[in-house]
């Protein structure tokens, strides 16, 4: 987990800026922020915030034996102005003899891509660029340029924006994956004085006044006025606040890792699944962390609402209708005991394939799946335990047999029904969500379904004592939708049983 920043107070006063670079050392040290030999990539904008980190880890670098680099990432949102500040930082990297990492990328068309705001998209190719950057030459850990303001500016944003603790403790001095904030305690005023007092030069971004933007009123309007009106050491106080709400996240954040082990049934790139009963048997607090947690996974950098929180609530209490809801690129569903989230697949190709199998054979069936089949001894009892395996009464079928997709109409004789039902009942039964029932893959004998992938084999296709001809199917998923598909199946009707 990351450390605590541990200063009594941030540095708002402009005339200490003489001991800036001696408090964000203290900083560094206090908060484990850089270790001796760090080979760290310093992201500048050219802005004062990031040229000031620059230039600041720079006269530290002796001290610390830090191994420093420059990245610089063109958005490409503001013509000329953006070409320029990117010449000024390449300049400083030169003049400071330090390796230059340039970036670009088209924020419009990535925001558009992924239908997310542009604020986001810029983030999101940002930050994959650093990522990038740091992995291909070794850099250890990303240092970025957020000041004690910019943390204050986070907390009334999310306040207004209805957050909790969790959002209201800000950003962290330090993350896990490298991620280090050395200035973080550090207020912009002291920044621009220490700049000025050292004639170091940067760049103005006319957007930080654009007044559409929410932060830009947060820091322009709001909290002047709080400031004036109210408290002349806001900012200072709300920092405190947001320094003592990360040690309650630290923590909070230990209990909901060891209460998850009991929780948590399936992992995996685009599928999570939570165990209800044991879920309910936790603190509030620790439910509502853990159904955020897992929510998070699949809604990128946007985070949860409130409103989203309770509905998941709501949900993994059975007192939502529909029993699925949307979550972030996901959904969430509730099967049984246990709630789970996923991504959703693509609508699955056609699939109409026949095939008539004589004593063994295979093929392979879109989107991705292996078909194979033998004929079986007579009197060789076959119980199979895997849903993508089915036994068959040979006898009983009418070839040739046809491979498809589940549609709408499809009717099936479950064990112990007096005829054939609508399949739609069975999966409805089952609680097999809808956006899956598709791309199960079932077997078709003379216009009569014999077997669906994870549901088993109609009654009048079970083998018996008096079978004499058995045939077994088995069908092996090829690719990682087909994979998701039966993993995701599995899953599911485990929930229910």
């Amino acid at each position: 987990m990351p450390r605590p920043l541990t200063l009594p107070r941030p540095l708002y006063d402009p005339g200490l800026a003489e001991t800036l670079p001696d408090f964000v050392e203290a900083c560094s040290r206090a908060a484990g922020l850089l270790a001796p030999g760090d080979r760290v990539l310093v992201a500048v904008s050219g802005g004062p915030d990031s040229t000031a980190l620059l230039h600041l880890l720079c006269r530290l670098r002796d001290r610390l034996d830090l191994r420093l680099g420059v990245a610089h990432f063109d958005h490409g949102l503001r013509g000329q102005d953006s070409r320029d500040d990117a010449a000024f930082v390449e300049d400083l990297a030169r003049r400071l003899h330090l390796p230059f990492h340039p970036g670009r990328g088209d924020v419009r068309a990535e925001a558009a891509h992924r239908r997310i705001s542009p604020q986001m998209a810029a983030r999101r190719l940002r930050f994959q660029f650093f990522g990038e950057t740091c992995r291909a030459h070794g850099y250890a850990k990303l240092a970025l340029g957020h000041t004690a303001d910019d943390q204050v500016e986070l907390f009334f944003l999310r306040l207004l924006r209805g957050a909790g603790p969790q959002g209201l403790k800000g950003m962290w001095p330090r993350t896990a994956d490298g991620l280090i904030r050395p200035c973080l305690g550090v207020g912009k005023a002291v920044l621009l004085a220490w700049l000025e007092r050292e004639g170091l030069p940067y760049r103005r971004d006319a957007s930080n006044l654009d007044r559409r933007y929410l932060r830009n009123r947060v820091r322009l309007e709001l909290l002047p006025q709080l400031t004036a009106a109210y408290h002349p050491r806001l900012p200072a106080a709300v920092w405190r606040l947001m320094d003592l709400l990360q040690e309650d996240e630290r923590l909070l954040a230990r209990e909901t890792e060891r209460a998850l082990t009991g929780v948590v049934r399936e992992v995996t790139q685009d599928f999570f699944t939570l165990h209800l009963p044991a879920l309910f048997s936790l603190p509030p607090a620790l439910q509502t962390r853990i159904l955020k947690g897992a929510a998070e996974r699949f809604t990128e950098d946007q985070g949860l609402t409130w409103a989203q929180v309770t509905g998941l609530l709501a949900l993994a209490r059975g007192r939502r209708r529909g029993g699925e809801m949307p979550v972030g690129r996901g959904r969430a569903g509730r099967a049984g005991d246990r709630l789970h989230f996923w991504t959703p697949l693509p609508p699955p190709p056609s699939l109409a394939v026949p095939l008539e199998p004589a004593d063994a054979g295979e093929l392979t069936l879109p989107p991705g799946w292996r078909l194979s089949w033998r004929t079986v001894e007579a009197g060789r009892r076959i119980s199979p335990k895997e849903p993508g395996v089915a036994v068959l009464d040979r006898d009983a079928l009418t070839l040739p047999l046809l491979a498809r997709h589940y549609r709408a109409g499809d009717r099936f004789r479950r064990e112990g029904a007096p005829g054939a039902g609508k399949l739609q009942d069975v999966f409805t039964d089952l609680k097999v969500p809808r956006w899956l029932r598709g791309h199960l893959p079932l077997l078709e004998s003379g216009g009569a379904v014999v077997w669906v992938l994870g549901l088993g084999v109609a009654r009048p296709f079970k083998t018996t004592p008096a079978s004499r001809s058995v045939l077994e199917i088995s069908l092996e998923p090829l690719t990682p939708e087909t994979r998701r598909v039966l993993h995701t199946l599995q899953a599911w009707l485990q929930g229910k049983s």
